[in-house]
């Protein structure tokens, strides 16, 4: 192998691929990086016998070839390089790069002991622009359930039915679910993705109107494919909860506030409800509701918050409790100025949706307040 390649090129390409690739393994090889170099192109691919990634960018190819080599190290060696592009031989089992200044040799492993990526076979798919894809998995992963023994869980809901893109997360406690209607005709279907796909996909899409991601699924499986790269996933097998049944109808008290108002006075009031060690969780937020706007509350063993937010209500007072990064964490992404928040009880699920943003909603439930 001999080759010369654009630096910042290839480092993007392998920020791609690490995202798949494992730190630590009985598998050494996994370690690794798969680097093939044929008709002037590189091709990058790293797979964790779950999730797999290949990424492709252009390179003058003097001789062709493919080796592996531990993606970690290679990657630190090319981030301290300030050149604009570099050298790449592999003799005498080790991997040579040459920059102006210096010459960096690395072990290879066996390309040919590399594990093969599946052979995809695409059943379904949807096109959209990255950006749509990306604000949808903002607005949703962070409601993906971490508890391994709900597996079905650890993932969220991607379905499409009559031209609708929904995905869906659920963690027992708390509901995200985020909506978009796809201008041209797609078959319906659904798939579970893992957590861990989205949370990698997401750090890879752009935000640029011209940049599309295609995903295609079949029984097993689901792909994304972008300009350059594509990250396959295994799917999660199972049926999902019936989201619909649990989203409120009816409400008694509906409240329309300021997002940042209510995020900023979240996170201070939130500061005061410190772990309780003894009883192993921590201390509610609060909330009473009333004709003169909000005032949230919070009492622990580091001592006691109050602050009161405008807001305007109808209906019914109510106060209710709630564990607060579960509030946070869902103000933290919508992007509307203003949001609905809809109650029917204290112990019965709340809805929280923007103002304008029809296509976005969360449901959460609240913690049962202690009699005083």
């Amino acid at each position: 192998m001999k080759l010369t390649c654009n630096l910042k090129e290839i480092i993007n390409g392998l920020n791609i691929v690490s995202k798949t690739s494992i730190s630590k393994t009985t598998m050494p090889i996994l370690e690794g990086v798969l680097i093939e170099a044929i008709n002037q192109e590189i091709k990058l691919t790293t797979y964790d016998l779950e999730i797999g990634a290949k990424h492709t960018l252009p390179a003058k190819i003097e001789e062709e070839g493919k080796v592996v080599v531990e993606l970690k190290t290679l990657n630190e060696i090319l981030r301290r390089i300030e050149d604009e592009s570099i050298e790449i031989t592999v003799d005498d089992n080790l991997f040579i790069i040459k920059s102006t200044n210096g010459i960096f040799k690395l072990s290879i492993m066996n390309a040919q002991e590399y594990p093969k990526l599946p052979i995809f076979n695409i059943e379904n798919s949807i096109e959209l622009e990255q950006k749509v894809i990306k604000d949808m998995i903002r607005k949703t992963m962070f409601a993906i359930s971490t508890d391994e023994n709900r597996p079905i869980y650890n993932g969220a809901l991607l379905k499409v039915e009559n031209n609708v893109l929904t995905i869906v997360a659920v963690d027992g406690f708390r509901l995200a679910l985020r909506k978009h209607l796809n201008n041209n005709k797609i078959n319906d279907f659904k798939a579970i993705i893992p957590g861990k796909v989205l949370a990698e996909i997401l750090k890879i899409l752009t935000d640029e109107t011209d940049k599309m991601i295609k995903i295609g699924v079949n029984k097993n499986q689901a792909l994304f494919e972008f300009e350059n790269s594509i990250i396959i996933s295994r799917i999660i097998e199972g049926e999902f909860l019936n989201y619909n049944g649990i989203i409120p109808e009816n409400m008694e008290t509906r409240v329309k506030v300021k997002t940042k108002n209510l995020l900023d006075a979240f996170e201070r009031v939130a500061l005061f409800a410190k772990e309780n060690k003894e009883k192993d969780k921590k201390s509610p937020v609060k909330m009473n509701i009333g004709i003169d706007g909000i005032i949230l509350t919070c009492v622990s063993d580091t001592g006691d918050a109050k602050e009161a937010i405008n807001a305007v209500v109808e209906g019914k007072n109510i106060e209710i409790g709630f564990n607060p990064r579960y509030i946070i964490e869902v103000l933290k992404v919508i992007d509307d100025p203003e949001i609905l928040i809809e109650f029917t009880t204290n112990i019965s699920p709340v809805l929280i949706k923007p103002i304008t943003n029809k296509d976005y909603i969360y449901v959460v439930l609240p913690i049962k307040l202690r009699q005083q």
